[in-house]
């Protein structure tokens, strides 16, 4: 006897091709036991639930969002990047303002937003560190992710690097309590040859993965033409900061050499659609990213310059800014699933576990109300189109279940063991403060 059973859905994955059918699917403890084309009894679990022909499939993956911002979310607004950090130095990015339990509201309720969209596991690129509270935002709500802690006690302060013992102590404690550890590293204005030989040989003792936000700009990438004469992506792989631990973020500027720099170091993307659109950043090359075979993950990042955390937006932003900018067919419904699934997942080396709806992987699944208007007719068969319903109309408002481990967090669309209004006071009353002061 299974532990959880959900019947009478139709079930999308990447391992089934993403050709949708109609099944059920048994769970046992944290794991999914089986997945049937046909239909599990209620006598056959100890809790059955009637999908009633709601969509099943794996839980979305964010793979770059920074939920300190949620605070600031719309005081962003028409505003590029290099404007924004223009405003905000004086009080550095609103930390004048602010205090821990500020940042940690803040990601709390960037947490129940993204399970409440479908959305099972998050790259929380911190702002700022917050020792073990960290682990415990992500842990309390009960969402999956990754933290990447900054090499740097300060970004503002590119030399002040936190001690050996204290990102091992951090990497050890996101293992305990089953996050990924990812050590943040500076972005393009701060490098300096000396010093990131100092940062990736830190780094090298720590186990950790690495990521920075990459090539994101045109004056990013400038900034390393006029200091070095190469460009970003070359220049780290010349200098051999390369590696199959490392996550670029955005890498929006990327030729074709240097994307083959990104292939040879087997370097994963982060890629973050609607922010790039939002913050004139520019289009990243993802189809040919694709076509090279580099892995491939979506983000949302900030709400400061997206808004949103909604993986489902991501998808068809995603698609409709390659298709106006590289023709119809540049990227594939099931190429952008892949993204926001299991490519997601082996960002963070995580697709053995998590990423499809597979016998063995954790019952990390959501249920998608395929029977509201905007997504019907539904049609099965050859000429399917529930990917189509996903990628292009359906939206994070229209999940009602997510379970992460076989735990069911979210219930007929509400978030279960969490009190989000009392959190949503908490952080509305910051960004208030917040408003008044800049």
């Amino acid at each position: 006897m299974c532990t959880l059973g959900i019947d009478n859905v139709i079930i999308v994955s990447g391992n089934f091709g993403y050709e949708p059918f109609m099944g059920s699917l048994c769970v046992q403890g944290e794991r999914i036991a089986e997945v049937r084309r046909g239909s599990v009894s209620p006598g056959e679990c100890g809790e059955w639930i009637d999908g009633g022909g709601k969509i099943l499939m794996p839980g979305l993956v964010n793979c770059h969002c920074h939920g300190d911002m949620t605070l600031a979310r719309g005081l962003g607004d028409d505003l590029t990047l290099l404007e924004q950090n223009e405003a905000y130095r004086s009080h550095s990015w609103f930390q004048a303002f602010i205090d821990d339990d500020d940042k940690y509201y803040s990601r709390q309720l960037t947490y129940c937003e993204s399970l409440l969209a479908g959305c099972t596991f998050v790259c929380e690129n911190m702002y700022w560190g917050m020792g073990t509270r960290s682990i415990q935002a992500m842990r309390d709500i009960g969402i999956k992710g990754a933290l990447v802690e900054d090499i740097r006690s300060d970004f503002t302060d590119p030399e002040s690097f936190l001690s050996d013992e204290v990102l091992r102590g951090f990497s050890a404690g996101c293992r305990e309590a089953g996050l990924v550890p990812v050590l943040g590293l500076p972005a393009e204005e701060d490098w300096d040859t000396g010093l990131l030989k100092k940062i990736f040989a830190k780094a090298e003792n720590i186990d950790a993965m690495q990521t920075m936000h990459l090539a994101e700009n045109d004056w990013r990438v400038e900034i390393i033409l006029k200091k070095y004469g190469l460009r970003p992506i070359e220049y780290l792989a010349r200098n051999g900061f390369l590696h199959d631990r490392f996550i670029g973020s955005h890498v929006v500027f990327a030729d074709q050499n240097e994307l083959g720099f990104l292939k040879e170091a087997n370097v994963k993307i982060a890629n973050t659609p609607l922010c790039e659109m939002k913050i004139a950043d520019g289009i990243a090359p993802v189809p040919e990213m694709a076509r090279q075979g580099l892995t491939v993950g979506i983000g949302t990042d900030g709400a400061m310059w997206n808004n949103s955390n909604d993986i489902f937006r991501e998808m068809k932003g995603m698609s409709l800014l390659h298709t106006v900018s590289g023709g119809i067919r540049s990227l594939s419904k099931k190429g952008i699933l892949d993204m926001a699934t299991t490519g997601g997942a082996a960002v963070f080396g995580m697709e053995s576990e998590i990423g499809m709806v597979k016998e063995g992987m954790k019952a990390d699944v959501i249920l998608v109300d395929a029977n509201k208007p905007h997504l019907q007719p539904i049609v099965l068969g050859k000429n399917e189109n529930v990917t189509s319903a996903i990628v292009y109309s359906a939206t994070g408002g229209d999940v009602t279940d997510v379970f992460v481990n076989g735990k069911r967090l979210v219930k007929d669309g509400v978030l279960t063991g969490t009190d989000v209004s009392a959190i949503i006071a908490r952080v509305r009353r910051v960004t208030e403060k917040i408003a008044m002061e800049i």
